[in-house]
């Protein structure tokens, strides 16, 4: 295998995210939520409202319907909370259309340099300003117009609560008239939660709103290349060496997207920083949580490894930090020590999770070797 320097560009798959958390806490900040809407312009008397109810999508990746377990743990945003605000504004009855607003990105439902069963095979949800559900479907899969699922899950969760609708859920694909007055909102928890699960899970779907929004906030515009060039641009401003970088999307789901062992091991670093301490907890750690949960189970790195994994075809990828053993008999070096590790080449899922191993381990082994101080007595 041929050994490259740390400045050398290459595909990163997944440990990409790394990049597009970065940016997204520097242009958002940790503590900026996603709101969703219900305006209307119609008038609402005796709990009549007299017109059309429009639900406009903010960009929340992670709005849902479901309360089971496997979400109800993780940073979500209910869409029956909206249900109930709308019910506690006093609306019984809808005379008009409940009415789709997705108008806040582009209605690219997916990247044009992913391969197409990434969305085929429900890797990665419909995009867009207003899903549901990561934008998919009851089946896993993505959904064909998730603004408009969204809106017919509301409606099923108004109905639940006794409220009609007379011209049902519709989709549009326009925006909503300007000064059109709030009925209700629901908000998602903070962002630095949500990069934290979107790192810990290697969540596809949350990294590409978050490149759309930082696109629409930096560049004027929500689409997946404003956020690509916007990315770039504020990793520089942070000190994020971007010689080489090249994105097509946020997620490293894009075979040609081009990242550098240099940039990953800076954004790391970021995370020492409050504002971007989000990405550090959002490590998954060897033997206990997110895509290292099941890795490195009863050995000398579990618990003391944390890293972000990345694999698509020929591809793979791991950076992140490992800590100190803390009982080796010897005086420790000085840890936890930052790594980053990519690998292009012709290699299976299973041969790519074994060069991760191979790193880790000779990463893991040379900080828990005595220091040769502990080896060689001192001269007296």
């Amino acid at each position: 295998m041929t050994r490259l320097g740390p400045g050398r560009a290459l595909a990163g798959a997944s440990t990409q995210k790394l990049l597009t958390a970065a940016a997204a806490l520097a242009v958002l900040g940790a503590q900026h939520r996603f709101e969703t809407r219900a305006v209307t312009s119609a008038p609402l008397r005796n709990g009549t409202l007299e017109g059309d109810l429009t639900i406009v999508g903010g960009g929340d990746p992670v709005l849902t319907t479901s309360s089971a377990p496997s979400t109800a743990t993780a940073p979500n945003t209910a869409l029956p909370a909206l249900a109930d605000a709308i019910v506690h504004a006093g609306v019984q009855r809808i005379d008009g259309a409940l009415v789709a607003d997705d108008s806040r990105y582009d209605r690219a439902r997916a990247v044009p340099d992913w391969k197409p069963n990434y969305v085929s095979e429900g890797d990665v949800g419909a995009l867009g300003a207003l899903i549901v559900n990561g934008g998919r479907g009851d089946d896993g899969i993505a959904a064909a117009d998730p603004a408009l699922d969204t809106v017919e899950q509301l409606a099923s969760l108004l109905a639940a609560r006794g409220v009609t609708i007379s011209a049902g859920a519709i989709d549009p694909g326009r925006g909503s008239a300007s000064g059109e007055r709030e009925l209700a909102s629901v908000e998602s928890p903070p962002l630095g939660q949500i990069v934290e699960q979107m790192l810990t899970v290697s969540n596809d779907e949350t990294a590409e709103l978050l490149a759309r929004e930082v696109g629409r906030v930096r560049g004027g515009t929500g689409t997946t290349a404003a956020g690509t060039h916007a990315i770039v641009a504020v990793l520089s401003s942070l000190g994020v060496p971007v010689g080489g970088v090249v994105l097509h999307d946020g997620s490293g789901l894009a075979p040609d997207d081009r990242i550098t062992c240099a940039s990953l091991l800076a954004a790391v670093a970021l995370g020492n920083q409050p504002r971007f301490s989000a990405i550090v907890r959002g490590l998954p750690v060897a033997g206990e949580s997110g895509t290292l949960a099941s890795r490195f189970v009863g050995t000398a790195l579990a618990g003391r490894l944390r890293a972000k994994t990345g694999h698509i075809d020929g591809v793979v990828g791991l950076a992140g930090v490992i800590e100190a053993a803390g009982s080796a008999g010897h005086a420790p070096r000085d840890v936890p020590v930052r790594f980053a590790f990519l690998a292009n080449g012709n290699f299976s899922t299973t041969e790519g999770e074994t060069l991760q191993d191979e790193i880790a381990e000779a990463i893991g082994d040379y900080l828990d070797a005595p220091s040769p101080r502990d080896l060689v007595p001192a001269p007296r």
